[in-house]
């Protein structure tokens, strides 16, 4: 039971939490940045569908405590490491996209949240988040 509790926690924050924060991140550069809504939808199909392609087989990383078998431990590890990529992605893509545009948005405070999202979304989940990875740190996290 547990290995399928963690499917559904992982997915959720995989799948869901990184899917509202793109989403949201990309309406507002649409809105702030005048950039064209296709060249940032590119983005986002490639950021959200390497976040759940990595974020599936990256749960693993909680495995690696209830008894699955080995391989398991080697999935969830290399993918886990693939798992900040994807927030990496969106600091280039809100940074690129500002600067694209060339445009000094009035509303300074929804730009800094633009570009301030993903950085700490990048530190907090994607490096705390590869924390867990490392069997030493998942032990005392999980275990």
């Amino acid at each position: 039971d547990k290995m399928y509790w963690w499917w559904v926690v992982h997915v959720w924050v995989e799948g869901v939490w990184e899917l509202i924060m793109a989403a949201m991140l990309a309406f507002l550069l649409i809105k702030m940045t005048g950039v064209d809504r296709e060249i940032i939808e590119k983005w986002l199909y490639i950021i959200v569908g390497f976040s759940l392609f990595s974020g599936l087989l990256g749960t693993g990383h909680h495995y690696y405590w209830i008894g699955t078998p080995e391989y398991w431990h080697w999935i969830g590890a290399v993918f886990s490491v693939l798992e900040v990529v994807p927030f990496f992605a969106m600091i280039i893509w809100a940074f690129y996209l500002v600067y694209r545009s060339g445009r000094d948005h009035p509303n300074k405070a929804a730009m800094l949240w633009s570009l301030g999202c993903p950085i700490m979304a990048f530190f907090g989940a994607g490096i705390l988040g590869l924390m867990h990875s490392f069997p030493s740190i998942n032990y005392y996290t999980h275990g």
